[in-house]
């Protein structure tokens, strides 16, 4: 879609508004700030409706002190509020004070957690998560490197860990990367885009604390401690009912999470990339990143030991093919 295109479905919601920048740097979504009265807005409409739907359900549904104002939707375009330049917790986490990246952090996960908690409830997700495909990937992978293994039993259990009817329902943002946020002068941070934005296991949203991002290309090593205070950050501000029983199943959705990933892995560990778009230096490259998630499934062997066994395999394997891929470089800001 083209900016004319993008700012004739905005004039339909906001008459007379002009284009003042173009922001589109994804095929997910044309993305552009414009103004009207002195005033600017983002204006976005998605490359599918079901994005679109996502985004302003999510626009409606979680807290405004997290999220952008909703200005106005159209059939396909939505108008919300311009936070204005500054900078998201990856900008700090690639700066160089670790005091402010440790603050940022523990920030992040507070925000994360306030803005699922209005939401949590007793429910199950609207489909039951299924992750066949996802697994017939991660395991073409591992043939390719010489390995196998029976995961089945431990893959049911994930998914009925995470479809159950449980306490902890909640409308999630989905996708909590460091760069989908915008810190404030007065310590406050707030969410954006919400393209896969839905209800959900609360758990899926905690998975991106202790495995920190779940789904981002922003991913270096961190501190050791780090991702613990992270999500005791997120549990004191959520304080979800049966709090030693939300923790495991957070381990679940961090597993699913590997898994549902597996496409983005094995593309990852043959091309080898920088773990950032254009642009933007990555402290880590695509075969660190890889055996970096696969690793973390290892530990994982006392409640999924059939995942354990097989990503012991994979990891070994890996440094085997690829020497170094073992060693995940730190953010800047820890470096």
């Amino acid at each position: 879609m083209t900016t004319d295109e993008l700012l004739a479905e905005v004039a339909e919601v906001l008459p007379g508004a002009v284009l003042v920048e173009d922001l589109t740097n994804s095929g997910r979504a044309a993305l552009a700030r414009v103004a009207i009265d002195g005033e600017t807005y983002i204006a976005k409409r998605h490359a599918t409706v079901e994005r679109f739907r996502n985004e302003v359900e999510a626009l409606r549904t979680l807290p405004q002190a997290f999220r952008p104002g909703l200005v106005a939707v159209g059939p396909r375009v939505v108008v919300m509020e311009d936070f204005g330049p500054g900078e998201s917790l990856a900008d700090v986490l690639l700066g160089d004070d670790p005091a402010r990246a440790h603050d940022a952090l523990r920030l992040w996960a507070r925000t994360l957690a306030a803005a699922l908690k209005p939401s949590l409830s007793e429910g199950a997700r609207p489909e039951r998560l299924s992750l066949a495909g996802n697994v017939d990937a991660l395991l073409a992978f591992a043939g390719e490197l010489g390995c196998a293994g029976d995961v089945d039993g431990d893959i049911a259990a994930i998914e009925d860990a995470l479809s159950a009817h449980t306490p902890w329902f909640a409308f999630g943002p989905s996708d909590a990367c460091p760069d989908n946020n915008r810190l404030f002068a007065d310590g406050t941070m707030k969410l954006f885009d919400f393209e896969g934005a839905g209800w959900r296991h609360a758990a899926s949203e905690a998975a991106y604390t202790r495995a920190p991002f779940c789904t981002c290309w922003c991913v270096a090593a961190l501190p050791g401690g780090t991702t613990e205070q992270m999500e005791d950050a997120f549990m004191a501000v959520l304080d979800p009912p049966e709090a030693d029983a939300f923790r495991a199943a957070t381990g679940a959705a961090v597993v699913a999470y590997v898994f549902q990933m597996a496409h983005v892995l094995q593309w990852l560990a043959e091309t080898d990339r920088p773990m950032a778009p254009a642009g933007i230096t990555a402290p880590a490259r695509g075969r660190q990143y890889v055996h970096d998630r696969i690793a973390m499934l290892a530990g994982y062997a006392d409640t999924y030991p059939s995942i354990a066994t097989l990503a012991t395999a994979i990891a070994r394997a890996m440094r085997a093919r690829w020497p170094g891929c073992d060693v995940l470089p730190p953010y800047p800001a820890f470096a």
